[in-house]
């Protein structure tokens, strides 16, 4: 389907092999900073790439290093609430592995479930619920036919990250994401729902990328900066200018967890 997108990305990408990606949040360009000889292609310059619609996901690719790590940057991801089709964020994945990435590293802005895990808060996410009734396995795809999910989020690569946050004293949380279509923001009964299935955090994006990667045999980690307090646990009403503002005061803790795991692997 993104035949074109490959053809055009493996041209410019030339000798460079990227074995890590990294797919930014709302919000969460600050690690583009931390790439070396750091190179930016938009996605409006990628034959039939999509294009992102929603503020905070600016639409470039960003190439660089991090260590001994060729490291590519998505700044903006596709949401089902923008009517994007599931099996086209498989094929946005599956183009990342066909480039040579052999692990996914995913962020997002996510709204907390539980008082004690404020805005600003960094969760290290363990496990999802994927409440969208969408999966971008629908329809006729590559073996395996019904992939184990026991592991999504692969256990090496978050003890590794748990590791660095206690060494240099970054509090990170751990717990488990509720994918809801959206765009809308929780009703409290929602909310209740939520917290009476398990879940820590719950967002609108993630959980398609990861079903895609566990499919496609990529390790994946994935790391949610919490944005603000969900519906009827504050008395304040979520907007996205305050997500936004919530995630740039964390982002600067986000983007140093990140480096400092890619500069140790």
């Amino acid at each position: 389907m993104l035949e074109k997108s490959y053809e055009y990305l493996k041209n410019r990408l030339g000798d460079f092999v990227p074995d890590t990606a990294v797919i930014l949040g709302s919000g969460l360009g600050g690690i583009v900073a931390a790439l070396h000889n750091a190179q930016k292609i938009a996605y409006t310059e990628i034959p039939d790439f999509p294009q992102t619609t929603v503020a905070g996901h600016n639409g470039c690719f960003y190439i660089g290093t991090i260590g001994k790590h060729n490291i590519l940057c998505l700044q903006g991801r596709f949401h089902l609430y923008e009517g994007i089709k599931p099996q086209l964020i498989y094929e946005i994945i599956r183009l990342l592995k066909r480039l040579g990435t052999q692990r996914l590293i995913v962020t997002n802005a996510a709204g907390s479930l539980k008082t004690d895990m404020p805005a600003g808060s960094l969760m290290l996410i363990t496990d999802h619920l994927n409440l969208s009734g969408q999966n971008p396995l629908i329809g006729p795809h590559d073996e395996p036919y019904f992939p184990d999910m026991s592991e999504a989020y692969n256990i090496e690569m978050r003890q590794k990250i748990l590791q660095i946050a206690q060494t240099k004293n970054i509090p990170l949380a751990q717990g488990i994401y509720a994918l809801l279509v959206g765009p809308n923001y929780e009703t409290p009964a929602e909310v209740k729902m939520l917290q009476l299935l398990g879940a820590d955090a719950v967002g609108m994006s993630t959980v398609p990328e990861v079903i895609s990667a566990v499919h496609l045999r990529l390790k994946v980690a994935g790391i949610s900066v919490i944005s603000n307090l969900c519906t009827g646990l504050s008395p304040h009403k979520p907007n996205h200018e305050d997500v936004l503002h919530q995630v740039g005061i964390a982002a600067e803790k986000l983007s140093f967890l990140i480096t400092e795991f890619l500069e140790k692997e």
